[in-house]
């Protein structure tokens, strides 16, 4: 009997990473309304994600504020930087859906689909990068591009899953109810956690024992 009372077994383990990834994902979604914090916010997010997936232990809360806190300032540069060109990248779509050559516009809309799939990448590598590893804004920027082509696979993976809490709404919109209490519950933290086992694995490798 003592065993199914016991704190440190599978079962309360499975229970209090469950909670928490509720909490984190209550607190990222909270934080982000500002929008200019969402940088701020993911990276605090990977990095108790992260840690929780290494078995580390870590209080949920006390460990997002300090995160947020503490890399506030490279991560909301980066987040502006990302939203900057995303929103030159929409610019450059709707000035191309505007063009009366249509082998010309079709042509430019795969360059700036290309860019996006790209900007889409650095997205998944950037804010754990930052929450992970201390380095300059650029190099950060450039090791997210480069490992994101490095480690393909998971690349893809990792983009279709963080898209997913909102690709959600062009494919299921009807049921945008249950979509909008799915992604203020757990969505994001539940994605964050698994993108998280995957990014453990691949940042161990760059890491000099």
């Amino acid at each position: 009997m003592g065993k199914i009372f016991d704190y440190d077994n599978n079962f309360f383990a499975g229970i209090s990473k469950v909670s928490d990834t509720i909490i984190l994902n209550f607190l990222f979604v909270i934080c982000s309304i500002p929008i200019v914090t969402i940088g701020a916010s993911t990276t605090a997010l990977y990095c108790v994600s992260m840690k929780s997936t290494r078995d580390e232990d870590v209080y949920a809360v006390k460990e997002f504020f300090k995160q947020f806190k503490q890399n506030f300032k490279q991560s909301t540069i980066i987040w502006l930087i990302l939203l900057l060109v995303a929103s030159f990248i929409g610019l450059d779509f709707y000035m191309c859906s505007l063009m009366s050559n249509d082998i010309l516009s079709t042509a430019f809309k795969f360059i700036f689909t290309l860019i996006s799939i790209v900007i889409g990448f650095i997205v998944v590598y950037v804010f754990p990068l930052v929450a992970r590893f201390e380095n300059s804004i650029k190099n950060t920027l450039m090791n997210a591009v480069l490992m994101s082509i490095k480690h393909l696979p998971y690349t893809l993976i990792m983009l279709v899953l963080t898209l997913m809490p909102l690709g959600a709404f062009v494919l299921f919109g009807k049921y945008w109810g249950q979509i909008v209490f799915l992604d203020t519950c757990i969505s994001f933290g539940v994605v964050a956690y698994i993108n998280s086992m995957l990014l453990n694995k691949i940042f161990n490798g760059y890491i000099e024992d």
